[in-house]
């Protein structure tokens, strides 16, 4: 990449323009993975990655990752179906309403569904789609079920083979969500 300095900014080689610092310095984002429970509180992790997707151009693929049924789900599953195969579609089709919501904001969006232990899965993922980085929510345990139930955000961070962005839902924000904006205008 060839870079020729202007007295306010830089032009790159193709022709486009930049600040000092982001020629000294610069980030190229092509794949970020945003893993995502479907829950509220994973929503806002997404609403990070749609952001520095569009920032970066960058291809968004958002992960769900579904347990697969216990001894216990079997134990109660009455109908011909198989248990597994109607958990898998009911994920899908969770996942697939979530990304059709996505997709408006962001075309670039496509999703992957997995089963199996999530942090697992995210860093399989992670390493599977060579993302350049991962945005991921935690929630907000308290200290017992930390401590009972772990947390997949800490697991992924050991393992990821990339940098990771960690988005807890009541903390300082920096992306401002469309109803956000909304409710400031009026």
């Amino acid at each position: 990449m060839n870079i020729f300095e202007t007295e306010n900014a830089v032009r790159l080689g193709d022709g486009s323009v930049t600040t000092p610092a982001r020629a000294r310095y610069p980030i190229g984002l092509q794949r970020i993975l945003a893993p995502t429970d479907l829950t509220p509180d994973g929503r806002k992790a997404v609403e990070y990655a749609v952001a520095l997707a569009e920032c970066f151009n960058a291809q968004l693929t958002l992960l769900h990752v579904y347990d697969a049924p216990g001894l216990y789900d079997y134990a109660q599953e009455s109908n011909d179906c198989s248990l597994a195969e109607l958990i898998r579609r009911n994920a899908q089709n969770d996942l697939d309403a979530f990304w059709s919501e996505i997709k408006e904001e962001y075309p670039r969006t496509d999703t992957q569904l997995r089963c199996g232990v999530p942090a697992e899965e995210i860093v399989a993922a992670a390493k599977d789609l060579a993302v350049d980085l991962l945005v991921i929510s935690t929630h907000n345990y308290n200290w017992l079920t930390h401590l009972i139930r772990g947390s997949d955000a800490e697991q992924v961070l050991r393992h990821a083979p990339c940098p990771i962005m960690v988005v807890r839902k009541h903390e300082h924000d920096f992306v401002t969500t469309t109803a956000a904006v909304s409710n400031r205008e009026l």
